[in-house]
């Protein structure tokens, strides 16, 4: 059963994110706070800049020594599969 605290720890996490997203929709759609080129601007940022820092932050701090093994044998034979399946 889930409780009350884990349903807080989640929904702290989450509700975050979906106002942002709620909010930046807004920001476009309704009030028109941005145009398509700040949009496209934004999203060349994201693609360029945060997400590969977000990417090698998290890969950075991560400690594979103390992954569970069967996580990691799934994670290479999937990674294995694409590479595999990936060049026919």
């Amino acid at each position: 059963m889930i409780s009350g605290h884990d349903f807080y720890t989640v929904m702290a996490a989450v509700v975050p994110l979906y106002v942002a997203m709620f909010l930046a929709y807004g920001s476009v759609r309704w009030w028109g706070i941005f145009t398509p080129d700040q949009c496209s601007g934004i999203n060349r940022f994201v693609a360029i800049f945060a997400v590969p820092l977000l990417s090698f932050h998290f890969i950075s701090t991560n400690d594979p020594y103390a992954m569970n093994l069967r996580f990691l044998a799934a994670d290479t034979l999937q990674k294995l599969l694409n590479l595999c399946i990936g060049k026919s």
